[in-house]
């Protein structure tokens, strides 16, 4: 059966018209671009670190403790003990003792893996776990988990105040770890070498 050809309600002329007055023509239309709205770039995710090597004071003018780290975090949503939301990085712990009558001299160390990083103004907190090690810290190295220990610091930016640092020791073996960004506050004057900190937060 044939189809019927299509009828419309109005001539086509005025149809024509109708459209014309119905408004301006889309972009689309004109051949033009149509406007876009501006696309902001995401901002950089802040950082937060400390980085640096020194010597700390030590009762025992003769020894000689070293503390060298290169910490990082991306701040972001907080994780334990507000450190950063992702940190990494090394630090390593050296200490060497003199010979002395005709001992040799004992060399300690070890190295560590970070997994925490805060930063709160002129203080920061760092803490990871060990990950190589001299002969005296063994043991830590052979827990299961690797022993955590932290590193504290004081490092005021108009240098009023001396650059302070200090060592938090694993726990006895079987009892709660040193838990992340957890390092205590730092008691020892920094007498040579220095540490700087990094926050880009606004």
């Amino acid at each position: 059966m044939p189809t019927s050809p299509v009828r419309f309600a109005v001539p086509l002329v005025v149809a024509v018209a109708l459209i014309g007055v119905a408004g301006p023509p889309a972009a689309a239309d004109t051949g033009q671009p149509a406007e876009r709205p501006a696309v902001t770039a995401p901002a950089a995710p802040a950082l937060v670190g400390v980085r640096g090597w020194a010597r700390m004071d030590y009762p025992v003018k003769e020894e000689e403790i070293r503390i060298f780290v290169d910490a990082r975090g991306v701040v972001g949503p907080r994780s334990e003990n507000g450190g950063a939301a992702r940190s990494w990085g090394t630090f390593r712990i050296q200490h060497l003792i003199p010979g002395t009558d005709g001992r040799p001299p004992i060399f300690n160390w070890g190295d560590f893996a970070v997994d925490c990083v805060r930063v709160d103004g002129s203080e920061a907190a760092v803490t990871g776990r060990i990950v190589a090690a001299g002969p005296y810290w063994q043991e830590y190295l052979e827990r299961r988990p690797s022993a955590r220990m932290g590193l504290g610091f004081r490092i005021p930016a108009d240098g009023t105040a001396p650059t302070r640092v200090g060592i938090t020791a694993p726990t006895a073996a079987g009892t709660p770890e040193v838990g992340k960004c957890a390092a205590k506050s730092p008691d020892a004057d920094v007498i040579e070498g220095g540490y700087r900190l990094l926050d880009t937060r606004d």
